[in-house]
Parts: C-alpha cells; sequence; structure tokens
C-alpha cells in the first residue's frame, strides 16, 4: 500500500461507517443506474478506490509487494471494464462474503449492525435487480415496475451514515477467510440454485429463489444434525477437529518423537537440541532456531516467513516456506508451548536432583556433626571426673579412661570413615548386646541414670553404630531437660528378647504436639542443636530394619523406644 499519514488513516478509521455507506452509494450508481455508460465505468473505479480506503483485510503502512499491487490494479481494471451483469454479480457476492465475515468477528454492536446493513443492502441489489436483469427476467424497458423499490434500498446504506461513526478495526487477519468463503459460497449457490430451479422446473423467478432458499435451508439442516447428531456417533465436528489439530503437519508423529527425546535424553539442552531436529523433517519448515539460557542454535535453513514464540525461557523461531496465516501462527504458538512445557520439567528434574545431592550432603554432615557433639559431650564427662577425682580414686578413674577412651577412638575412627565415604548406607558392624550395654553404663555412669535389662550375658547382637547414635541422642536429650526440669528421673532399659528393644524414659513434661508431628518425619527446630539428631536416628533405624517412635508422651512419662521390625 500507498504509505499514508498517520492523521489521515486515524479519521479513516473514525468514520468507517460513513465510508462503508459512500463505498455501496457509489456501487448502486455504477453498476444500477450507470451500467452500460462510460460515467458508470467511472463510478466504479470511484467505488473500487472507496473500497480500497475502507478494506479490512491489508494492515495501512503494510508494504505490499509488487505481485499483490498489480493483483490488486487487475482487480480495480476489471470491474471498471468488464461491464457485464454476472462480473458485477461475482463481485457483489465476494462483497457481501467479506462484509458478513466482517461483522462474524466484531463485538462493537455498532460496528456489526452497520455491516449487517451493508450485507442485506448487496443481497437486496442482487436478488431485486442484477439476478433478474441477468436471467433475462426483466428487460430495460420492463424494468419500470421494480426501479422504486430498487432505489429505495438506498435508505440501508443512509441509515449506515446516520449512525455514530464507530472506528474500523484495520488489524490483519480481522476477517476470516473460512467465513468470507463460507458466506460467498452460500450466496452463490442461493445466486445459482435459482437460476437451475428456474429452468429445470419451468417456473418463475420469485418460485425459483424460493426452492432454492428451501434446498439450501434442508441441506444446512442436515449439516447440523451431522455435525453432531445425539447418541454415541461420532459427527462431522469431531472429524473437523481432528484435522485441524493436526492442520499442516504430522502432530502424533511429532508428539511420539518428543516424547522420545525426552526419555532419552536427560540434559535439558540436549534434549532441546534433538527435539528441534524433529522440526526440519516436516513438510512445512524450512528450518528452526532456539535460543535458552544456556544454549542457542539453528538447523535448517532460514527463510523469509518467520516466526517467534517465548515459552519457558526458551524462544523458538520457525521458518516456513509460505507466509504464516494466523490459524497456522495459532498452531505453532501449540508447539512451542509443547516444547517449552517439556524443557521446563527438564529443568526442574535436574534442579531436583540437585537439591537431592545437597539435601544428602546436608544430612550426612548434620549427622556426623551430631555424633560429634555426643562424643564431644562424653568427653567432657570424662574430663571432668579426671578433674574432680581424688587419689584414693586413681585406680577407678585409670579404669574408666581404660574403657572409656578406646571406644570413643573407635567411635571417632567410624565418624571419620563415613565422612570420606558418605555414600555407605548402613552400618554393618555388629556388638554383643552385653558389651554394648556396659560401655553405655560407663559413659553415663555418673549422670544418675538408672540402667534395667532383662538378660545381662544375653548373646544378641546388636547393629553398634544405630544403637550408640540412637542412645546417645535420647540421653543427652534428656539430659537437657534435667537442665529445666532439676528433678526428673530418667530411666534406661534394654530388652533382648523377643527382639532387641531400647527404653529411654524421663519423668519431665510432654512433648508439644507440633513437635511430635515432626519430630521422625523432618529435622525440628532447637535451640541447642541442629534439630536433626532423632530425624537422622530414625532414618537410619528403618535402613536397619528397625523403628524409632514416642511409645509414651505424657506429663511425668515420655518414654522413647527402639525396637527391631523385621530380621535381617
Amino acid at each position: 500500500m500507498i504509505p499514508t499519514s498517520e492523521p489521515f488513516l486515524k479519521m479513516l478509521d473514525r468514520q468507517g461507517n460513513r465510508l462503508m455507506a459512500l463505498m455501496l452509494a457509489l456501487l448502486h450508481a455504477a453498476f444500477v443506474w450507470g451500467h452500460g455508460h462510460l460515467w458508470g465505468q467511472a463510478l466504479a473505479l470511484a467505488h473500487y478506490g472507496v473500497f480500497l480506503l475502507w478494506q479490512p483485510v491489508f494492515r495501512s503502512q503494510q508494504q505490499l509487494t509488487w505481485p499483490r499491487v498489480l493483483g490488486v490494479l487487475a482487480v480495480g481494471i476489471l470491474l471498471a471494464v468488464w461491464d457485464h451483469l454476472w462480473a458485477i454479480s461475482l463481485w457483489c457476492v465476494l462483497l457481501a462474503g467479506l462484509l458478513g465475515a466482517g461483522a462474524m468477528g466484531v463485538r462493537d454492536p455498532r460496528q456489526r449492525l452497520s455491516l449487517w446493513l451493508a450485507v442485506a443492502y448487496l443481497l437486496l441489489v442482487l436478488f431485486l435487480w442484477l439476478l433478474p436483469l441477468g436471467v433475462g427476467v426483466l428487460s430495460n424497458h420492463g424494468a419500470d415496475g421494480i426501479q422504486p423499490w430498487r432505489d429505495v434500498i438506498l435508505l440501508l446504506p443512509l441509515w449506515m451514515a446516520l449512525l455514530t461513526p464507530s472506528e474500523v478495526n484495520r488489524k490483519l487477519g480481522m476477517v476470516d477467510l473460512l467465513y468470507t468463503l463460507l458466506f460467498a459460497l452460500l450466496i452463490g449457490e442461493l445466486v445459482l440454485g435459482s437460476y437451475a430451479a428456474m429452468h429445470l422446473l419451468q417456473t418463475s423467478y420469485p418460485m425459483g429463489v424460493l426452492v432454492s432458499v428451501a434446498t439450501l435451508l434442508l441441506a444446512l439442516m442436515i449439516v447440523v444434525w451431522l455435525w453432531q447428531p445425539r447418541g454415541a456417533t461420532t459427527g462431522l465436528k469431531n472429524l473437523f477437529s481432528r484435522y485441524v489439530l493436526s492442520m499442516g503437519l504430522p502432530l502424533e508423529e511429532w508428539l511420539t518423537e518428543l516424547s522420545q527425546a525426552a526419555e532419552a535424553e536427560p540434559e535439558p539442552e540436549r534434549f532441546l537440541e534433538r527435539a528441534m531436529n524433529g522440526f526440519i523433517h516436516l513438510p512445512w519448515s524450512t528450518g528452526v532456531g532456539w535460543r535458552s539460557l544456556h544454549s542457542r542454535g539453528e538447523l535448517g535453513q532460514p527463510s523469509a516467513h518467520m516466526i517467534t514464540f517465548t515459552q519457558a525461557g526458551v524462544e523458538i523461531t520457525f521458518f516456513t516456506d509460505s507466509a504464516i496465516n494466523p490459524a497456522f501462527a495459532l498452531h505453532l504458538r501449540m508447539l512451542a508451548e509443547v516444547m517449552g512445557y517439556f524443557y521446563s520439567a527438564k529443568i526442574r528434574e535436574r534442579e531436583m536432583q540437585a537439591n537431592a545431592y545437597s539435601q544428602a550432603v546436608y544430612e550426612t554432615g548434620s549427622r556426623l556433626t551430631h555424633d560429634v557433639k555426643n562424643m564431644l559431650q562424653s568427653l567432657k564427662t570424662l574430663c571432668s571426673a579426671a578433674e574432680h577425682s581424688t587419689p584414693d580414686q586413681a585406680q577407678s578413674l585409670q579404669n574408666l579412661m581404660q574403657r572409656q577412651l578406646p571406644q570413643m577412638a573407635k567411635r571417632l575412627e567410624i565418624t571419620l570413615d563415613k565422612l570420606k565415604s558418605p555414600e555407605r548406607a548402613a552400618d554393618r558392624n555388629h556388638i554383643l548386646a552385653r558389651e554394648w550395654w556396659r560401655n553405655l553404663k560407663s559413659r553415663y555412669g555418673r549422670e544418675g541414670l538408672s540402667f534395667e535389662v532383662d538378660d545381662m550375658n544375653s548373646a544378641v547382637w546388636l547393629p553398634h553404630e544405630l544403637f550408640d547414635s540412637v542412645a546417645d541422642n535420647l540421653v543427652q536429650n534428656a539430659l537437657r531437660k534435667r537442665l529445666s526440669e532439676p528433678d526428673i528421673h530418667i530411666g534406661v532399659e534394654l530388652v533382648t528378647t523377643p527382639v532387641p528393644t531400647l527404653i529411654v524414659c524421663d519423668t519431665g513434661e510432654a512433648a508439644p504436639g507440633v513437635v511430635v508431628e515432626k519430630m521422625f518425619h523432618s529435622p525440628v527446630s532447637s535451640h541447642d542443636g541442629l534439630g536433626i539428631g532423632l530425624y537422622q536416628a530414625a532414618k537410619q533405624a528403618r535402613g536397619l530394619g528397625y523403628r524409632l517412635e514416642l511409645s509414651r508422651n505424657g506429663d511425668g512419662e515420655v518414654c522413647f523406644t527402639l525396637w527391631q521390625e523385621t530380621l535381617l
């Protein structure tokens, strides 16, 4: 189009109704009053010029290619030179189809009313004047009786001009091609059907029009019934929807390739490259380009026709072998969204793997820190015993050190081994129950605890690290609880039959409900520690076939129990 000044374009938009009215008035003057005269051909050119100013097909500032410019000029020249009734009728049919399709996509009631008035005017001109003259029903001398009615229909464009001006929507794609063809074919069927009915049935022109209208209505009713029939029968609606959804590409095959790429490639960027490779094999595609935060690439050959979408951090550019219409652009947007969803799922999967690794490192480190903390508490107890012992207690102090220091050295060595190899899943070192019980009593013999065991000489084997970790956690928690409740009593009991069971009880206050809900399932907020000791102990117990639980929780009786759930 020839570039036009912006104020002039805005004026045309604001006067859309009156511009259409002028276009139809010039059509009436050229094809009805001036048919067969040179001045009528001149008015036909004027009508076509006003149509170009009004038309909603091309954008106002769009630069048309030379083939399109020549096509636009050719239509105008033919319309003016080829002064034939059937050519004029064809132009009215196409114009009515364009206006009717535009009315289907307009929301403004004033503009919609103007468009339907224009369609009504074109149909009346077509069936009251042009078609009767074309089929020979009216002669130039016998048309005097219908001329008043022919000119009365000019009131419709006049009504359009008197309506409040409404702005014309000049966005490309306002007029849908499918609706335009549908309206034009329906009107053309009425015209040709009327002509055929007149000759086949040897009837009058009004009866021929009536038969054509009745036949069209019957055909439309059949199509409506076939579109969505009652019952379980699949109608044309599903078939048409399936065709539209697979328009331009084999959608099922592409989705299959996409799912296979998602399963085969765990890395998001490699998946993106493999998935993009599927686009260049499609019949409409010449190439595709993409750009994400960490990669970019291009496959195939770029072309002049391209469209870009951004979804989930991926910018995808499709290159096609022909111009992209709005319906196909919507289809490509759907493909880009599917790609974006798969890519974002891959990103989340990688983030979850990284979080799982970080969580494992955190849990391993916090668990080892908790073990070191318990050993430090035991070492402080030994230091306190050595600091407050008297000379006559030297032998007993020496015996205590000989028992405890090797145990602490062994536990520290185990902790360092776990730090070197955090992937070790479970503790397979076992110890006799009676030996473990003696070591526990030696560690906490000076803390004022009560110890009970069902069989001191039991030959039952216990997982050494698990029982040490659980016992240290439970006893240290009870001792910290004693700092705020000095009068509580702490008891430790070992049961070896029927299954190994460790019970630690205190007579303090019950644990709060919020803490109980999270105690063995996630870290618990703690002011004097990491709050992860019981969570890690319970997780370790489950890995070895044991279960740690809060068996009793009441004021004056709080008991934790570790017991063997399954036999190893």
